[in-house]
């Protein structure tokens, strides 16, 4: 039973830090995009999705529960519901609004592909 209680316990810890690295990987993004390009996109404004976001990530990484270095239990975070819900502004924004944006997102001069006769 102890082992089987370890187990869970560790498979909890790997899935809510992989949900608050997605949060931080869809805030990083939100931050990264100009403003005009989100309502160019009509999907809110910038403040909005950053906040949202922001607001996932910091209970995202507040659910994950806490390990010492030799790898004990310490404390618990969050609520497992709490920490569930903290993945959805992530999600949300990697799925529906990030591909949006990048659609209205103005490309730099030399970004992008280009082969021995220009750009392709």
């Amino acid at each position: 039973m102890v082992v089987t209680g370890l187990i869970q316990y560790y498979v909890f810890v790997v899935l809510f830090a992989i949900g608050f690295l997605l949060s931080a990987w869809a805030l990083i993004d939100a931050v990264r995009r100009p403003a005009r390009s989100y309502v160019s996109a009509e999907k809110r404004t910038k403040p909005f999705w950053v906040g949202i976001v922001a607001a996932g990530t910091l209970f995202g990484y507040l659910s994950i529960p806490q390990v010492n270095v030799f790898g004990f239990l310490v404390g618990f975070g969050l609520p497992v519901l709490i920490g569930l819900i903290a993945v959805l502004p992530g999600a949300i924004y990697l799925a529906d609004v990030k591909p949006e944006v990048i659609r209205y997102t103005p490309r730099s001069p030399g970004s992008g592909s280009s082969g021995p006769t220009g750009r392709w």
